[in-house]
């Protein structure tokens, strides 16, 4: 017979974190905030208050010193809370509408919710007012945010997020003209086919500084669909239902291009399905930064 009974099962907080069902670095967060935890600059130690709730150390040669805690630690009306309380990423909150991560954080920021820092996102006041929850990944020293659920109700959020699904639904492959004669973009700007309205949102949520219908350094009267000043970069959308006058005007622009030395990005109706892969690649060879 053992001299004792079985020790009670142990987990890692990240075990403790899926049995939770809440983010590892969610946890993470709030047992720092308990005061059960502490960062250092290698990782986490227990505090007295995290070695009275049960926290002990263990090693192991590939992860070094990690903390451990009692399955029953699961059960602790604090993190019963979380567990009640559960915070989502930008992935998850985009999710359900077909959204990216990356897109849900691109509205955020327009909000003024978020705002891009040398690390990753960074939580704004305002963002801190939604609930939102700044963390920080220990792997890769990049920060990012987490929200409640409730933030998903939110009318500027709902409203931008639906907005955003809208405008990244596939076009038709012959781009057809708005309904009524015009179509708005988020920034305001003003067109008469989806297409280049679905670039222009592209661009205004990316952060890039961009002008519509800008003439190009000719004297006749040519406008680019769009140009981006801070790269000297021209962006064009060939259309497949351009009019005679309106493809013999690209057609001339695009003689332009090659004559000046103009750089010019040509978007055509199938990539709008990609926009979000296409365009960040495009872009790329130009060195033009976005969020």
């Amino acid at each position: 017979m053992s001299d004792g009974a079985d020790k009670p099962t142990t987990l890692s907080t990240s075990a403790l974190a899926r049995q939770l069902e809440v983010p590892a670095q969610q946890l993470f967060g709030t047992l720092k905030d308990y005061g059960w935890i502490r960062k250092l600059e290698d990782g986490w130690a227990l505090t007295a208050k995290g070695e009275f709730e049960g926290g002990e150390y263990r090693h192991s040669q590939r992860y070094g010193r990690y903390i451990v805690w009692p399955e029953s630690l699961a059960e602790h009306p604090l993190l019963q809370a979380l567990e009640n309380n559960r915070m989502l990423s930008t992935a998850a909150l985009g999710a359900p509408l077909g959204l990216s991560g990356k897109t849900v954080n691109r509205a955020l920021a327009e909000l003024g919710w978020l705002r891009r820092g040398f690390h990753g996102w960074e939580l704004a006041e305002a963002g801190r007012r939604q609930g939102g929850v700044q963390l920080e990944n220990r792997q890769t020293d990049m920060h990012y945010v987490l929200w409640p659920e409730a933030v998903r109700e939110a009318p500027a959020l709902a409203q931008q997020l639906e907005t955003l699904r809208q405008a990244q639904q596939p076009q038709p492959a012959t781009d057809l003209f708005a309904e009524a004669g015009e179509c708005r973009a988020i920034d305001g700007h003003q067109f008469r086919c989806q297409g280049l309205r679905q670039i222009c949102d592209w661009l205004y949520m990316a952060g890039i500084v961009h002008a519509c219908e800008r003439q190009l350094p000719t004297t006749e009267p040519l406008r680019a669909d769009f140009y981006l000043p801070l790269n000297h970069l021209y962006l064009e959308y060939w259309r497949g239902d351009d009019e005679a006058g309106a493809l013999k005007a690209r057609m001339r622009r695009r003689e332009c291009y090659r004559e000046l030395g103009l750089a010019v990005i040509d978007i055509h109706p199938e990539d709008l399905e990609q926009l979000e892969d296409f365009l960040p690649r495009q872009l790329q060879k130009h060195g033009v930064q976005h969020l």
